[in-house]
């Protein structure tokens, strides 16, 4: 038996002549509107037998936003978070913060059955951080009209999802071009993955710098093992006949477990061996080198995010389904130019 379709709200704004913001105005008994307007989007409500799943609230419309991370163990989620928090200050709106991975077990799933009872209970939509986002939550999202934000995927995202994060190629880009400025020449590329889209980004900026500089790309100094696993490339890559004398890291956790990788070598960072990290999220951190890197702007992303899904909660598209913030290089102590040999 074929399932018939659910009435959207854009199916009742087309009906009535109004636009999707309108109709979310009076499902939720908020101002703004005619009687003449509201009197007509509630005929055409119960001429298409529309049922109220995602928007039924108590008129003073308290707007509540659902945030899935992977986990906030990571400096970049707690950033992210962060964001997330002050934007939904901002505009009044709450947040609900799930996880999936779980450290009691109590891993959030999201299937269909989870986004109708996140619809059934009025939220105004739903950010998923550094998470996977499948076709079925992209399905169930569309089918229960719940707003969706996806912000670094570590997969490849629907079209019709809109994205966040910032410009992984010009990060990659501009890490590595300050190396060759400085005139290193044998660079390494640690902590890719080619099955993560940002990693993958970020590999070809450092491609791209190497190219503009007139300099070999060598897959001898490239590790794309993943995230966590950069430091155990080091000691390979420092026993080439001709080793790297700088390292780009694709993260800031890993690019000091390479700095502690190159001491235990034998070498020092930057004298020997210079070290540029990625995100900016160690920069609190004392250490006796302190860490050159790309930062990343986690709190913007954040904000950017609740007021992107509010903003279609409220029937406003925004301006691209893939919204990519600048990076900057920040310049401190683990990067100089090499020594001659």
């Amino acid at each position: 038996m074929r399932i018939p379709r659910r009435v959207t709200l854009n199916d009742i704004a087309g009906a009535a002549g109004v636009s999707k913001a309108t109709v979310s105005k009076v499902l939720n008994h908020r101002g703004g509107t005619s009687d003449d307007t509201r009197q007509r989007v509630e005929a055409v409500m119960r001429e298409l037998g529309y049922i109220a799943i995602t928007r039924e609230r108590a008129p003073a419309d308290n707007r509540t936003v659902t945030v899935v991370f992977d986990d906030l163990v990571a400096l970049y989620s707690l950033g992210v978070l962060g964001g997330l928090v002050d934007g939904a200050q901002a505009l009044d709106v709450d947040l609900v913060t799930n996880v999936t991975a779980s450290r009691r077990g109590t891993d959030v799933v999201l299937d269909r059955a989870w986004v109708r009872r996140l619809a059934a209970k009025g939220h105004s939509g739903l950010i998923v951080v550094t998470t996977s986002v499948d076709a079925a939550l992209v399905a169930a999202c569309a089918q229960y009209d719940v707003p969706l934000v996806a912000v670094d995927a570590p997969n490849l995202v629907d079209a019709s999802v809109v994205s966040i994060g910032s410009n992984h190629w010009a990060g990659g880009m501009d890490a590595t071009r300050h190396l060759l400025e400085l005139g290193h020449r044998r660079i390494g590329f640690l902590g890719g993955d080619a099955a993560v889209p940002g990693l993958r980004e970020r590999l070809a900026g450092y491609r791209e710098s190497l190219a503009a500089a007139g300099v070999d790309f060598d897959p001898e100094l490239v590790s794309e093992t993943g995230m966590a696993t950069a430091a155990a490339a080091v000691p390979a890559m420092l026993d080439l006949a001709d080793p790297p004398t700088a390292f780009f890291v694709t993260n800031d956790g890993d690019a000091m477990s390479v700095v502690r990788a190159v001491h235990l070598a034998g070498r020092r960072v930057p004298d020997d061996v210079s070290v540029v990290g990625y995100d900016d999220t160690y920069s609190f951190v004392p250490s006796v080198t302190h860490l050159t890197t790309v930062h990343t702007p986690m709190h913007e992303i954040g904000t950017l995010a609740i007021e992107t899904v509010i903003g279609m909660s409220e029937g406003r598209r925004p301006i691209s389904s893939r919204l990519q913030l600048a990076t900057n290089l920040v310049v401190r102590e683990s990067s100089i130019a090499p020594r001659s040999r």
